[in-house]
């Protein structure tokens, strides 16, 4: 299984940022719901069959409002058992921590039966109707679903470096780094290194299972790769992630204390023009 995605990979570190926890969430849900249809009617004038997702309304855990907020109980209780958020959700496949249920695409059992060149036309008039969707509700201009991730993790890349311009953020950023022994590094890197260090770990593992040449991914965008491991083979993996990350949050918890909350608003502000509610 592979994913494209930037480094710090959504797909694969489903646990670690979190969603909407303002109000401004169920108006998400609801240009979801409209993009949704809008997905429907295009694709029937196109003359293809598309079966609109449902919204799930995401169920919080407990602690992850804490957790999201920086606070330190919340956040060790987390790292104890499940590390950064990688190696777990191997080891827990059916803990909703770190595999939150996201139902299945109702398009798969049809995009199945497809041939390679129906296939191909199905996904070229879904870009072009998700496209208009994305544009009709967001008043944004994209290309193809791809092209919307690309553009959404360029703005929280942009949200979240603006907090390396808060002088108490990089104080606190520079003595975690010295506890950690890894130099001065702007806060938004910092409070991504561990977690990012784990998912390039696990996309080296499957790049070794996979045969053949490894899948291309668009521009702008890195290969990430989820193995396919038992839970127990995965164990030792999260074990050492586990020790990484409890040191990883000693050192930092100060700084985590003061970055969280703030990169929660920074993300959230993006959720919002995005129409997303991650679980991640």
């Amino acid at each position: 299984m592979f994913v494209a995605a930037k480094a710090v990979a959504a797909t694969l570190l489903v646990g670690s940022f979190g969603g909407l926890t303002s109000p401004g969430a169920e108006a998400v849900y609801e240009k979801k719901a409209v993009m949704e249809e809008t997905r429907v009617a295009c694709m029937q004038e196109r003359g293809f069959t598309y079966l609109a997702e449902p919204v799930i309304r995401r169920e919080w855990q407990d602690g992850e409002r804490e957790r999201l907020a920086g606070d330190h109980a919340a956040l060790r209780a987390y790292r104890a058992k499940y590390g950064y958020g990688v190696w777990s959700r191997l080891v827990y496949p059916h803990d909703p921590v770190v595999n939150p249920v996201s139902g299945e695409n109702p398009n798969n059992e049809n995009l199945m039966a497809m041939s390679a060149n129906e296939l191909k036309k199905w996904r070229a008039a879904d870009d072009g109707c998700f496209a208009k969707a994305v544009e009709q509700h967001l008043g944004k201009t994209v290309t193809s679903f791809d092209d919307y991730l690309t553009k959404l993790d360029a703005a929280t890349d942009r949200s979240l470096a603006a907090l390396d311009k808060d002088k108490e953020l990089a104080r606190l950023g520079g003595r975690f780094a010295t506890c950690l022994g890894v130099g001065r590094t702007k806060p938004s890197a910092l409070a991504e290194l561990g977690r990012s260090r784990y998912t390039k770990q696990a996309t080296e593992v499957a790049k070794r299972q996979h045969k053949g040449p490894l899948p291309k991914v668009p521009k702008g965008r890195v290969l990430t790769m989820k193995p396919v491991l038992k839970p127990e083979e995965a164990k030792p993996y999260l074990d050492g992630e586990i020790k990484d990350a409890l040191k990883d949050l000693e050192c930092g918890r100060s700084f985590y204390a003061a970055y969280s909350p703030k990169a929660q608003v920074a993300r959230e502000r993006v959720y919002r023009e995005f129409a997303v509610d991650f679980a991640l």
